[in-house]
């Protein structure tokens, strides 16, 4: 390819909206990464969530809203906004995007559709709504997955789109660090969580397992969890729930809850350990950016865990057990800060070589095939 074709081709980006989760991050990333390169970026969002606008707005990124409550008029919208763009390539993530992307495609077409799957659940693939939006991804040129686990899913469950299969990992680009890190600063460890306030992101059983910890220990440990509070509209009962079991284990010093933070990589550097106790994930970017920043991790036997986390960076525990959770903090407290220190440089080696920005660029760059 000439250098100078690359920097016609136009590439559609299709988002629910700019909120603050996982998958917003990443296609932010990716795009920012390809506009660098030279290619003409749009971003199509049909939800009027802004969290992550500012950082498309600075690289002078154009976000087209097409904000549409009424299901059928959106999908008239997006695909009529589609079928006249010119894009040379629409990538999409999540379910309802990846379907309205396929569903622009019916008729012929002449780019080429690219739909992302962050997070493979067992219960997606048994579900009515996962069975048609799978059955429309006949049209997609290509299914990328951010975790061999998911790929593995997905090949079990539809080995028709086998070839239409690749993983890609998450990019991991971070802003410019400027707190200060002091190692178990006022004698406490200290673990950040940047997770919603989800079930399936297990803040109940983080909690229960600190209800665990004796006196001794609950003085050496402060947890601060960062994440949305209502995830969908009006649901805000596992918060509500977490917040009543703080208080009633007695726990307000040891667990504070926050809102999401735009800052949340300063954050992380504060912290001594960063972790995710989730059911089920795609490829979790918290512990991604943890592992750049150089953190020693906590994660549970979700995504690929057996390629990020072992002994040398890191402790891994059962979502579903109290005990398991329990014990590996009870481990992390009684670590020196040698070992600590030396958990974290095996991170940031670790996550050096899995999320090179070159390597998956160029993974990117021959997916799209343009």
């Amino acid at each position: 390819m000439k250098e100078e074709d690359l920097y016609m081709k136009k590439i559609l980006f299709l988002a629910m909206g700019l909120g603050s989760g996982g998958a917003e991050r990443q296609m932010v990333t990716i795009a920012r990464l390809l506009k660098e390169k030279g290619y003409d970026i749009t971003f199509l969002c049909y939800s009027q969530e802004d969290f992550y606008a500012h950082l498309l707005e600075k690289e002078k990124i154009p976000i087209v809203w097409k904000v549409e409550n009424n299901y059928l008029k959106r999908i008239i919208k997006v695909r009529k906004h589609i079928r006249k763009g010119s894009y040379d390539v629409v990538i999409s993530f999540l379910e309802t995007p990846n379907f309205l992307n396929n569903f622009s495609a019916i008729g012929g077409k002449s780019w080429k559709v690219i739909t992302g799957e962050r997070s493979a659940k067992e219960s997606t693939f048994h579900s009515r709504r996962g069975k048609i939006f799978a059955w429309f991804q006949r049209y997609s040129d290509a299914i990328v997955c951010n975790s061999n686990n998911a790929k593995q899913m997905w090949e079990n469950y539809y080995p028709q789109y086998k070839n239409k299969l690749t993983t890609i990992y998450n990019t991991v680009t971070l802003p410019e660090i400027t707190s200060e890190y002091i190692p178990r600063k006022d004698g406490k460890t200290h673990i950040i969580v940047a997770a919603s306030y989800q079930y399936l992101k297990n803040p109940i059983g983080l909690i229960k397992a600190l209800a665990l910890l004796n006196n001794e220990e609950r003085d050496k440990i402060k947890v601060n969890w960062y994440g949305r509070i209502e995830v969908t509209k009006g649901d805000t009962k596992a918060y509500e729930e977490a917040k009543d079991l703080i208080t009633q284990y007695d726990l307000l010093n040891v667990i504070n809850l926050h809102e999401e933070n735009k800052n949340i990589a300063n954050k992380m550097n504060k912290a001594d350990i960063v972790a995710l106790f989730s059911s089920v994930e795609g490829l979790p970017n918290t512990i991604c950016e943890g592992m750049i920043i150089g953190k020693p991790i906590i994660m549970t036997k979700v995504s690929d865990y057996q390629v990020l986390v072992d002994e040398t960076n890191g402790f891994i525990c059962d979502w579903d057990n109290i005990e398991s959770i329990k014990y590996v903090l009870s481990s992390i407290i009684n670590i020196s800060n040698k070992e600590m220190l030396e958990m974290g440089i095996c991170s940031k080696f670790k996550a050096d070589f899995i999320f090179s920005e070159k390597i998956i660029f160029y993974k990117w760059i021959d997916i799209l095939g343009i």
